[in-house]
């Protein structure tokens, strides 16, 4: 019980980080930098100074929140090496086919190509540097938590709820798997709490404000193309009216980055009106990713895209796989 009493006086912010300050959310850990979403990931962009790291959850085959960007364990971990005979007709490997303890089995590395072998990202952290253990939500959560005891912070979760749709056909209930989590380490008691909860199905996030009570903050995220798999169209909700509807759900917006901004091939940034859109919902907006090794199409440099994205475009945070590249640039600004 005193362990949760602390936590829970740990996760209330400072005022001061929920003014109009930009936020670094940390994409994966400092995924540029090392295996994403690896603890080493995690300490990285915690040190680097940002105010948020990401948990991408999906679930084990014994009802874990495991941190884990996809549904599939091929393409990071050694798993079609250890069990071989354990893929699915489409040739993946879930990682709700397996349990907990199968899955600590495996060997986690960057991410890499199913069919090349070669790493997705060539110049970043090698394949062959470093091997981890893929851990689960709750283990991350005492991570950071205990970090933010020992250097008296009080870095946050941006947790995004991994394809509910899909757990659904499989007959679990990934949402609530991870609220309890959450709420049993005092998350989402009300906005101050030091999480965001994102999701691509607004059902899913409508199910944490009215049926778990979620008081904390929520974000709907923005693909483009077809409707999600609950039937999110993205198009509609991107418009002043969807907005609008969705603040009466969430509290901010991941769109992805076209529909904020893009670049001519002069690489002069040309902005939509998605932000101020947003603004006027009231809804908080992020967006990114800001990768150095892989640029929007015509974006001549990693600063030209913060330039574009806070100063034009008008966002109030950025999602980054180089946390130190994005706390420095606002410090830049700042100090200016």
């Amino acid at each position: 019980m005193k362990y949760y009493c602390l936590c829970f006086v740990l996760l209330m912010l400072p005022a001061s980080l929920w003014a109009e300050e930009p936020h670094v959310f940390a994409h994966r850990g400092a995924s540029g930098y090392l295996p994403e979403h690896s603890l080493p990931a995690k300490a990285m962009a915690y040190a680097q100074g940002a105010d948020f790291l990401e948990q991408d959850v999906v679930l084990t085959k014994d009802n874990v929140p495991l941190v884990l960007h996809d549904t599939h364990l091929d393409g990071i971990t050694d798993v079609a090496r250890r069990f071989p005979d354990r893929k699915r007709k489409d040739g993946r490997y879930y990682a709700i086919d397996f349990t907990l303890d199968e899955i600590k089995q495996l060997n986690a590395t960057q991410r890499f190509s199913r069919k090349t072998g070669k790493p997705v990202y060539a110049e970043r952290f090698p394949l062959d540097g470093y091997t981890y253990q893929l851990h689960t939500l709750e283990e991350e959560i005492r991570f950071i938590q205990g970090l933010n005891m020992s250097t008296g912070q009080n870095v946050g979760l941006f947790t995004e709820v991994k394809k509910p749709s899909f757990h659904q056909a499989e007959g679990r209930d990934i949402a609530k798997a991870v609220f309890d989590v959450l709420n049993r380490y005092g998350y989402g008691a009300d906005k101050k709490s030091a999480c965001w909860i994102q999701c691509f199905e607004l059902n899913t996030l409508k199910r944490f404000r009215n049926e778990f009570g979620w008081k904390g903050n929520l974000m709907m995220i923005f693909s483009g193309g077809k409707p999600g798999p609950d039937g999110s169209d993205y198009d509609a909700l991107a418009t002043a009216a969807g907005l609008k509807q969705l603040s009466e759900t969430v509290d901010g917006v991941f769109p992805n980055l076209p529909r904020v901004v893009t670049w001519d091939k002069s690489g002069q940034a040309e902005c939509s009106e998605f932000t101020e859109a947003a603004h006027a919902a009231g809804l908080r907006v992020v967006t990114g990713v800001v990768r150095r090794d892989d640029l929007p199409k015509h974006c001549p440099s990693v600063a030209a895209l913060h330039e574009a994205l806070f100063n034009q475009a008008g966002v109030d945070d950025v999602c980054t796989d180089f946390p130190d590249l994005s706390v420095e640039w606002l410090k830049t600004q700042q100090a200016d």
